[in-house]
């Protein structure tokens, strides 16, 4: 693995200038995505690791801040578009060196990862083995401090403003073309797109963009079996699983993800992995649990009148009053944080399973990986 880089030659498609546009700015960002309601009581925003292949020239992508509502959305597409963006608006050759892209999507992952220093308690050495490759981003935010309005908005590159989608309830598509996403812009500069898991939001999918999308297999293990009743505040449910890690569906994303890396491709790919861990509800099997003893879970720091300058909506639907008050008050903050550290920790070894599979699979010298949470 070696540096990212982006293209100077200003040719790129219509589309993807829209979406790299910013590469030059200087100024600051503006705004932030945040989820008060978190269960960890954390409402810091998500992360993004990219790396490209080693020998690859270009100009050095030294991780600069951009400026704007507007622009914040985009920077994912900067890292999986940039790298190529001149050669996309031609058909592949027998010679072509384009890169593939692993693009791996964790759903409600923070930067309680390992590598961040953010939160010492995180076990994430895949994850963490993986930013030591390549770039890391320290700073990176989403548009939307929800799954369907972020994931719109970054394989879009339009912001909730423009689109309209604002909430999971929101149809992206009524308001994005299919010849407008990242999906179908690489289709169409001759990638073989494929994907698995959750990448577009819910029930809000577009798999007819795709050349392949694997369908969820079964479900091994014990399925929805757990091994003590579980807590359930709202949608924040968390209990250890009876089974094994095949008993969720991203082990089966992962594996979708290794058998894709073990094949020949005619053409160059981008591999999409979505997995829906740590999303609640933090159900995983025990052994993630046993890697956060609950007698040994801190707390994150916070304050206590840190919703006081917030109008009531807000406060209605942020720590004080909403799920999160809910696990206080029943005395499972620890418990909450200790299931989500799980949850984290299991979607680590899935990612670890996927980028073990790259290292000896044919295309390691050829394929930049993105990891990235849709918010945190």
């Amino acid at each position: 693995m070696g540096e990212l880089w982006t293209s100077r030659h200003g040719n790129e498609p219509p589309l993807l200038r829209r979406h790299i546009r910013y590469r030059e700015s200087d100024s600051d960002l503006q705004c932030r995505g945040m989820h008060h309601d978190a269960p960890t009581g954390d409402s810091r925003s998500d992360f993004i690791w990219a790396a490209a292949p080693a020998g690859r020239r270009g100009r050095p992508f030294a991780g600069r801040r951009v400026g704007g509502p507007d622009l914040l959305v985009r920077t994912a597409l900067l890292i999986a578009l940039a790298v190529f963006a001149e050669s996309l608006a031609g058909a592949p050759t027998a010679t072509s060196t384009r890169p593939n892209i692993l693009f791996i999507m964790a759903d409600d992952l923070n930067h309680w990862v390992g590598y961040l220093g953010r939160n010492k308690q995180t076990i994430t050495p895949n994850i963490d083995r993986l930013a030591a490759s390549g770039m890391s981003f320290t700073r990176s935010y989403c548009a939307a401090p929800v799954c369907n309005p972020s994931r719109a908005a970054m394989f879009s590159g339009r912001r909730p403003g423009a689109t309209g989608v604002y909430g999971n309830a929101h149809d992206w598509r009524t308001a994005v073309p299919s010849d407008e996403t990242l999906i179908t812009t690489l289709r169409r500069g001759g990638y073989e797109v494929l994907g698995a898991g959750k990448i577009y939001h819910g029930g809000f999918d577009r798999r007819d963009e795709y050349d392949d999308y694997s369908t969820e297999k079964p479900l091994g293990g014990s399925r929805g079996q757990t091994l003590t009743k579980p807590d359930a505040f709202n949608q924040v449910i968390f209990a250890p699983l009876a089974g094994g890690d095949d008993a969720l569906p991203d082990y089966h994303t992962a594996s979708y993800g290794i058998e894709q890396l073990g094949r020949e491709h005619a053409k160059p790919f981008f591999l999409a992995i979505g997995f829906h861990k740590p999303h609640p509800p933090f159900i995983v099997p025990k052994k993630y649990f046993d890697l956060h003893p609950l007698e040994t879970i801190e707390l994150p720091p916070f304050r206590a009148d840190d919703l006081d300058d917030l109008p009531e909506l807000g406060k209605r639907s942020g720590i004080g009053q909403g799920t999160h008050a809910m696990i206080t008050k029943a005395g499972k903050w620890k418990a909450a944080i200790q299931s989500y550290l799980a949850a984290i920790s299991y979607v680590d070894g899935q990612v670890g399973r996927v980028l073990d599979a790259l290292a000896k699979s044919a295309h390691r010298d050829n394929t930049i990986v993105v990891l990235m949470g849709d918010h945190g």
